[in-house]
């Protein structure tokens, strides 16, 4: 009896490792592709180097696009205390840059998850053709 309650609570254990590692890739993908958008959007990354450069980032909401007011212009800004440990920022005009990449950038993924899709409902269809339908007519 023991074992097999060992046994469940390893299975569980890596199961759980498993599934904590895939979001955390999921995540860092996220991250990357935004700032890659930010990027090209006309942000410029300004890197946390000192100690309290890098107390104050930890402080603010990472992965997440903020805006703010400095000099009575609007600024916006990233945060990733995680990968590349920087901030982005920018001015208005990169903030509707960049939100016309991201708008570009999913219509761009719709668009190839609808051509997988297609491929996929093809390669069925061939199959049930193959097999003469879905009850072997």
């Amino acid at each position: 009896m023991k074992e097999t309650n060992t046994i469940k609570i390893t299975v569980f254990t890596v199961l759980s490792v498993f599934f904590l590692m895939s979001c955390a890739a999921v995540k860092s993908h996220d991250a990357q592709s935004t700032e890659e958008l930010l990027s090209a959007a006309g942000f410029v990354m300004i890197p946390a180097e000192t100690p309290e450069e890098v107390e104050n980032l930890n402080t603010l909401t990472p992965l997440k696009v903020e805006f703010s007011v400095k000099d009575n212009k609007p600024l916006y800004w990233y945060a990733d205390p995680y990968s590349c440990k920087c901030v982005y920022t920018g001015d208005q005009a990169a903030y509707e840059r960049y939100q016309k990449f991201n708008v570009e950038q999913n219509i761009a993924d719709e668009e190839q998850d609808a051509a997988l899709m297609n491929e996929q409902a093809a390669a069925d269809a061939n199959m049930w053709g193959w097999l003469g339908g879905p009850w072997g007519w």
